[in-house]
């Protein structure tokens, strides 16, 4: 926050998730302060999702799609999610051989 690194605090993990909701859903035509009345009224719910990335704590928030009136999700390409940030690789987890081979043959049919 403000250029500061604070050694797994997350507190500030979770009010900066919670600032990037709001500044990410005011991108449809909210304005900030009415998200801010929406998250604090809707069944959202926090959760701390990583506190082993020494030293960065991390905070997710998730919201009910079904309050919103449209799609709020983000863009299927991660190149306009990410602007400004060059993406080297995606897809890098599909296996091009059709899956992996199970190691156990207690598993193989």
């Amino acid at each position: 926050e403000n250029g500061k690194q604070h050694y797994l605090d997350a507190s500030i993990a979770f009010k900066r998730a919670v600032l990037n909701c709001i500044k990410y859903l005011s991108q449809f035509g909210f304005t900030e302060e009415q998200v801010y009345l929406l998250l604090s009224c809707c069944p959202c719910e926090g959760r701390i999702s990583g506190i082993v990335d020494v030293p960065n704590a991390v905070a997710t928030l998730a919201i009910p799609l079904a309050i919103f009136d449209r799609d709020v999700r983000p863009p299927n390409n991660i190149e306009s999610l990410a602007n400004g940030i060059s993406v080297v690789k995606t897809n890098v987890c599909i296996s091009e051989q059709g899956g992996a081979v199970p190691n156990d043959p207690r598993l193989s049919t």
